[in-house]
This record gives C-alpha cells, sequence and structure tokens, in this order.
C-alpha cells in the first residue's frame, strides 16, 4: 500500500467511497487486515473500545489500532441515538504511522456495510465444500476466482442483504438465490433486484426452511436478535454465516461441526450469553487464522460450518486506508482547511 501525505489531510465522503471501491479493492482489503491480525501485525488500543451514552439517548463507541504493514492507524468513531434508523455518524481517522499526521477522515457510512458482509462472503469461500481458492494477491484490480456453483440462502432482505449479493456473486459461482424476509414485498423486491443488476436466478423464498433447506451457503442478516435455524434445515457441507451472534440458534450451534469467529475477545461474552458458559471453547479458529494457514479450516466436505462476526475496526481502517490511496490517484477528495502541525513550525 502506498500513501502520500498530503500537505493538507482529506476528507473523503460516503460517496467518494463508493466511487473508488470496487468490490476486489473491499475484498483485498479485507483478507490483508485480517492476514495482518492473524500474524500479530495489529497494534490495538487499550481499551480496546470505549463507549458510552448521553440522557438524550445518544450512544458514542470509540476504536482504534494501527496497522503496521499498511503504514497507518486508524480511531473508528461510530455514534447514534437509540433509534439507528434516526441517523448515525460513522467516521474513521487515518493517520500516517511515520509521522502520526492526519491523512484523512473518512465517512464509512457506504464501505462499513460493505465490510460488514464481504467479511463473510470471503471467510464463506475460504471454508465452502470444495471451492476453489483464490489466487495469491497479485496486486491488481482484476475480477477475483470464484468458488464453485452454489445456492446461496440469505435470510433478511434489507441493507446488508443486498449488499451481500454483490459480495457473494463476486466470490462464487451463484446458482440459486433464496430470499426469505418478514416481509413478502422486501424478499420479493430484492430477488428482482438481483436478477436485474446481477443477472442471477433469484427466488423470493414462502418462509426460512424453504430458503435454507438445500443451500450450500447461508447468510443471516437480520435484525430479531433470536434464532433462526433449525437444524435440520442445514445441509452436511453448508456454511451458515450470521452478523447476530444469537441468530444460527442454541439447535444449529450445538449441531455445528467447525465454528469460526472474527475475533475471540470481542465475541467471548456474546457467546456466553447466547450459548452458555462453555461456549468461548467451541471457537476453532478465527477468520484470520484460517485466512493465514495458522489454523485448519475445514477438514471434510460434510463438516457444518458455522461463521460468526461481530466486525473488527481493522477492517475498516484498511478499507479507509484503501479509498485514501485511491482517491488520491484518482485526485477525488476535499482538502480540509488544516494548517501545519504547529510542533512542525520553526521558533520565531
Amino acid at each position: 500500500m502506498s500513501l502520500r501525505t498530503p500537505t493538507r489531510p482529506l476528507y473523503l465522503s460516503a460517496a467518494d467511497c463508493q466511487r473508488v471501491l470496487l468490490p476486489e479493492d473491499v475484498v483485498r482489503a479485507i483478507e490483508n487486515a485480517l492476514g495482518w491480525e492473524a500474524r500479530g501485525g495489529v497494534v490495538w488500543s487499550e481499551p480496546r473500545s470505549l463507549s458510552m451514552s448521553d440522557a438524550c439517548g445518544g450512544r458514542y463507541h470509540l476504536k482504534a489500532c494501527v496497522l503496521e504493514m499498511a503504514g497507518v492507524a486508524g480511531v473508528r468513531l461510530a455514534s447514534h441515538q437509540a433509534d439507528e434508523a434516526k441517523g448515525s455518524t460513522r467516521w474513521i481517522i487515518l493517520l500516517d504511522r511515520a509521522t502520526t499526521l492526519p491523512l484523512a477522515i473518512v465517512d464509512e457510512t457506504w464501505s462499513y456495510a460493505q465490510r460488514t458482509v464481504a467479511v463473510m462472503a470471503v471467510a464463506a469461500r475460504k471454508l465452502a465444500a470444495g471451492s476453489v481458492e483464490a489466487p495469491p494477491p497479485s496486486g491488481g484490480r482484476g475480477a477475483a476466482e470464484r468458488g464453485g456453483a452454489s445456492i446461496l440462502a440469505l435470510v433478511g432482505a434489507g441493507r446488508l442483504a443486498a449488499a451481500a449479493l454483490t459480495y457473494y456473486a463476486h466470490l462464487f459461482e451463484l446458482a440459486e438465490v433464496r430470499i426469505a424476509s418478514r416481509r413478502e414485498e422486501t424478499r420479493t423486491a430484492l430477488a428482482a433486484r438481483a436478477r436485474d443488476r446481477l443477472g442471477l436466478k433469484a427466488i423470493p423464498a414462502a418462509s426460512i426452511e424453504d430458503a435454507v433447506r438445500g443451500a450450500d451457503q447461508i447468510l443471516t442478516c437480520t435484525s430479531s436478535g433470536q434464532g433462526l435455524l433449525s437444524a435440520d434445515w442445514v445441509s452436511p457441507g453448508a456454511v451458515v454465516s450470521s452478523l447476530d451472534t444469537p441468530e444460527p440458534g442454541p439447535e444449529f450451534y450445538a449441531l455445528a461441526d467447525l465454528l469460526v469467529v472474527d475475533s475471540r475477545e470481542q465475541l467471548a461474552g456474546e457467546l456466553v450469553e447466547c450459548y452458555g458458559p462453555d461456549a468461548p471453547a467451541r471457537v476453532s479458529a478465527t477468520i484470520g487464522e484460517v485466512l493465514a494457514g495458522r489454523r485448519p479450516g475445514r477438514t471434510s466436505p460434510k463438516e457444518r460450518v458455522l461463521i460468526i462476526s461481530q466486525g473488527l475496526a481493522s477492517l475498516d481502517v484498511a478499507l479507509a486506508a484503501r479509498a485514501y490511496e485511491l482517491a488520491q490517484a484518482q485526485g477525488l477528495g476535499a482538502e480540509l482547511p488544516m494548517g501545519p502541525n504547529p510542533s512542525l513550525l520553526e521558533s520565531p
């Protein structure tokens, strides 16, 4: 990654990020960041996460890390009201590791959703039964080699499910997509979008069971906060990916042959809350460890795999750094009216 420290830092809007980041850029940034994490190349803040709330219902979350291999540090600020539908702020303050000076403020409103679902598609491709491995990184921006034909079941039809279609279609040869949701109009609309924009065979399913039975890739991405799957719906060899810890449900959780998470530390509390005090001990590996070859992934095509991701700030910082690199090359972004660091000015 080649980053030039600007005279003044840049502001990159969500639209700037959407303009410069292709699916392969998102995938490559995520693969790199997960690999760095597995190899000890990420330095985390202490404490790892800082949260607070106010009397008006505002909630504020701060995370920070250094990506040593990328030469950047990042501070991630997320804030929202109790009802996130009323709006939220998601910013990355990107810093040059060599000088500690600011490079950019990146609005990750768009890229956050891309990261959230792309990491699941990346992990699912690696852990899929019989999937084709992607070639080693070459530094280019061409399409990634895709895994073998798959039936994808999406449980949920909101913004994250819509974004997920892009990355599963990018990384897999999808034979069919089945979409289940609470409302018929949402699953019907998303199925039409999948057909029209991505050329996929997409079917709105009448129930979660109808969507899941026979699927080899399953992604749950709802706001239900509860278990959604019955164990007998999930075929041997299937990969179940979940963006919310409770959604796989205790029955499938107990049945899964392989449990892979993005962070043992971040998910430990939720695993205990959802599945009991022994749940963290069931974690087989992190996604980064599997991608880096530090831990074995699937060892049998019949294994039922469960992937749970809460999201790592290191992925957000890596994606912000990639957006900044591309925006510099394309002359995008707005210079912020900030003068030079006073500590660097000569004394009179």
